[in-house]
């Protein structure tokens, strides 16, 4: 389990680490703005959105060490010539590389080796450990990242772009380091499973239901797009952490090294409200009702960052709203695709599953990253950079809200799908 977590956040760093907790040196760096950064992220979405759907009846057929250990080595050689500081063009090819490499033979494989790992009765617990396991690897590379580049930078990044570039360099190559250590520890320490077989009714066992037949059992399950509905939402949100820091500089005055190490302190939330999220859906709420409230959470924190006016003296409530927005949508992370088993999916459907979910609720992955980038880049030059803020916090209200009744809506068909997919696939 331990590779796994490492696997499962290590992977993600080259293309996200950099301008999530370094976005404002990561712009000057590379030359770029906020728009053209949301268009990379948009590059990477497109490819692996289609990536997921591909990548689920691969986890079906073939072993998740092979898949994960070939997925992070192509990761990290990827990672190692982007720290040649390319053009934007030669970036969108290496954002576009990564949305194969980083989804593709990634990560339905990994969640199809957790939810094996887990057993029947503790997948809120399982894959609440895999992200809170991440969350913890995260936020200590985050934090080592940000020491290291104050360090390097000084106090003020902007006056010192030499000793900036040097540090943004130094990132990217240690990104891809670790994506080949995490490599080794995959391929060396996650056991191979096997494919799961079906008795017929002649108990001659067959390898799992062609493709097509596999699909079409997912796709007319209505809890299915509710699940897609529910990651929606919540990726939604989770992408806004990618504006946090930029937001605690435009809004609060914070500087470049105080805003990075801000967001990599609030980072470590991740961990115990992934495993708190866990916990509490396993022994107390259920997984749904446990979402429900963490839709709730974020409907709070979303609303008062709307409703502040921001100020150097309340950087302090800036501080306590992003954990409270943290804990909504990491606890979220944790959990949702715990809603497979709720949900009664077949564990050899697992992957074809986690494909078509993964390839309609990760779609924030195109679109919330140009959103971003266009609203704030577009107020900035009209001069009220915070109208722009308040916009995105407005319509990560609505996404909130609609995640909260997918959830609820939920409870009316699952009962439906445990027995309708289990008597399919038996036939």
């Amino acid at each position: 389990m331990f590779s796994l977590i490492l696997a499962g956040e290590i992977v993600f760093l080259p293309a996200f680490h950099l301008g999530r907790y370094f976005k404002s040196s990561m712009l000057t760096t590379f030359g770029i703005d906020e728009f053209q950064l949301g268009q990379l992220g948009a590059i990477y979405g497109m490819l692996a959105t289609g990536c997921y759907f591909l990548g689920g009846p691969i986890a079906d057929r073939w072993a998740p060490r092979k898949l994960l250990g070939i997925s992070l080595a192509a990761t990290g050689i990827a990672s190692f010539y982007m720290a040649t500081i390319p053009s934007f063009r030669i970036m969108c090819a290496i954002y576009a590389f990564w949305g194969v490499s980083t989804i593709l033979a990634f990560w339905a494989p990994l969640i199809r080796a957790t939810r094996e790992y887990a057993g029947d009765d503790g997948q809120g617990r399982a894959f609440g450990v895999l992200d809170g396991g991440r969350g913890l690897a995260s936020a200590v590379i985050a934090s080592v990242a940000a020491h290291v580049f104050a360090a390097m930078v000084g106090g003020d990044a902007a006056s010192n772009p030499q000793a900036e570039l040097m540090a943004v360099r130094g990132m990217v190559v240690a990104y891809g380091c670790l994506c080949f250590a995490a490599a080794a520890c995959v391929w060396f320490f996650v056991p191979d499973t096997q494919v799961k077989l079906i008795a017929t009714d002649t108990e001659t066992p067959v390898i799992a239901s062609p493709l097509l037949r596999r699909l079409l059992l997912v796709l007319k399950s209505p809890a299915i797009w509710l699940q897609a509905v529910v990651i929606i939402a919540a990726y939604s949100a989770f992408k806004m952490l990618d504006n946090y820091g930029i937001y605690a500089e435009d809004a609060y005055g914070l500087s470049r090294s105080d805003s990075a190490k801000l967001l990599a302190n609030v980072s470590y939330v991740r961990v115990g409200a992934a495993l708190a999220a866990g916990w509490i859906a396993d022994r107390l709420l259920g997984v749904r009702f446990t979402i429900q409230c963490c839709f709730l959470l974020l409907l709070l924190a979303y609303s008062l960052f709307l409703v502040v006016s921001p100020s150097q003296e309340l950087v302090w409530l800036l501080t306590c709203n992003m954990i409270v927005s943290c804990v909504g949508f990491f606890a979220l992370r944790g959990i949702y695709f715990a809603l497979l088993e709720e949900s009664g999916i077949p564990a050899n459907l697992t992957g074809t599953a986690v494909g078509i979910i993964s390839f309609v609720g990760f779609t924030p992955e195109i679109f919330m990253g140009p959103f971003t980038g266009w609203v704030i880049r577009e107020a900035r030059a009209e001069g009220n950079v915070l109208v722009g803020y308040q916009f995105i916090f407005a319509v990560l209200i609505g996404l909130s809200l609609a995640g909260a009744v997918s959830a609820f809506a939920l409870r009316w068909f699952c009962r439906a799908q445990v027995s309708s997919a289990r008597d399919a696939v038996s036939e």
